[in-house]
């Protein structure tokens, strides 16, 4: 489950996350989840997600990393990799956590702090 949130929004939900980023430090868009596949459901704008098949939801991570990787080169940014492991510059794809972790390192989100460290908040 996840929300759009504010920046005067009361935190519902345990995880925290800001995105489509602007390159001067800021984001527009943040939402608040339950879990990592919520984040990912929140960047689609697409509830369904949580609910799909494994591959299915691959597919649309892989879709995504596609469309970051342009919007990278778009922006003159260094070139990114999908791969389904972590590595410098790559936009690991094996699993929900990962995905979001990655783009993170990346500055293509913004996770709170708590789950930048590692830590799940659940």
């Amino acid at each position: 489950m996840y929300r759009r949130i504010n920046p005067t929004s009361q935190q519902q939900l345990p995880m925290r996350m800001l995105f489509q980023p602007q390159g001067n430090g800021t984001f527009l868009r943040a939402c608040e989840a339950d879990s990592f596949r919520a984040l990912v459901a929140a960047m689609l704008a697409d509830p369904a997600y949580e609910s799909g098949d494994v591959e299915t939801r691959l597919l649309n991570r892989l879709r995504l990393a596609d469309e970051l990787m342009l919007l990278a080169r778009i922006e003159n940014e260094p070139s990114l990799r999908i791969g389904d492991r972590d590595a410098d510059l790559t936009i690991n794809v094996a699993s929900d956590e990962r995905f979001i972790r990655s783009i993170d390192r990346l500055g293509l989100v913004s996770l709170e702090p708590t789950l930048s460290a590692g830590g799940t908040r659940i």
